[in-house]
């Protein structure tokens, strides 16, 4: 899942909220994870490791800071996690954990030209919700973007790159009996056998049917209202996670 400068910022204002919206017929599986991120555990950023589904980043452009009024990027890496669901009704939530990369050279380098600090972690949870109806079927909906820089004028932060890949499989075991017609001396009888099948539990699963493309769009949220991009998902096996693209619209692919 991806969205560039060209969706997350406008006239000079970034991005309030984001969602991603997946096709009707995607489905999604939150026993994918065997345990689910606590409220609690994702309030500390400390999910634990077997509740993780993916990883990504999020950059933001500094601009108009120092002599040179200069560029200068910061970037956070993304842990994703599987977590308990927000509201009554929602399939789960995800829960992304950002990490400042080079944090001692931004303090150094950049932060005395800024005159303020700069988040060197910071958490953000998105609802991971089925829709009963219309062309979606599943949404993940994110209130506010995975870091907030906030500067003062004339030196501005702008999200350019928001990315992260989400994906997980868990096989769990059902036991059950069979039953099995045995001939024995004394004529026939039935006997009960133990035996066990191996379930495959994924996150995201692709609808079962393609024509050419699955519909998929991501809408941003803005001060003045929602800017909604189309960003079909190119057709891949039904047994694969989907991924999609925004900003500038282009097929994904399965992962």
């Amino acid at each position: 899942m991806a969205a560039d400068e060209s969706v997350l910022s406008s006239g000079g204002r970034s991005a309030g909220s984001v969602t991603f919206a997946l096709a009707r017929g995607m489905r999604v599986d939150s026993a994918a994870r065997e345990r689910l991120c606590r409220r609690a555990e994702a309030a500390r950023s400390a999910c634990r490791a077997s509740s993780r589904i993916g990883s990504g980043r999020f950059v933001v452009a500094v601009r108009g800071a120092g002599s040179d009024a200069g560029e200068a990027e910061l970037t956070w890496s993304i842990d994703a996690h599987l977590g308990e669901p927000l509201r009554r009704g929602d399939a789960a939530s995800v829960v992304l954990s950002a990490r400042l990369l080079g944090a001692d050279s931004v303090a150094a380098l950049l932060e005395p030209a800024l005159g303020t600090s700069v988040p060197r972690t910071a958490t953000t949870v998105g609802r991971l919700v089925r829709r009963s109806s219309g062309p979606y079927g599943i949404e993940l909906r994110f209130a506010e973007l995975p870091v907030g820089v906030d500067l003062a004028a004339p030196v501005t932060a702008t999200p350019t790159r928001l990315e992260f890949a989400l994906s997980a499989v868990r096989r769990t075991r059902r036991n059950f009996v069979r039953r099995v017609r045995v001939r024995t001396p004394s004529g026939y009888e039935v006997r009960r056998i133990r035996d066990h099948r191996l379930i495959g539990h994924h996150l995201l699963r692709a609808p079962r049917t393609c024509r050419g493309s699955w519909a998929s769009e991501l809408r941003v949220g803005f001060p003045g209202g929602v800017r909604t991009t189309a960003s079909p998902i190119a057709c891949a096996k039904a047994g694969a996670a989907a991924s999609t693209g925004g900003g500038s619209p282009a097929p994904g692919s399965g992962a």
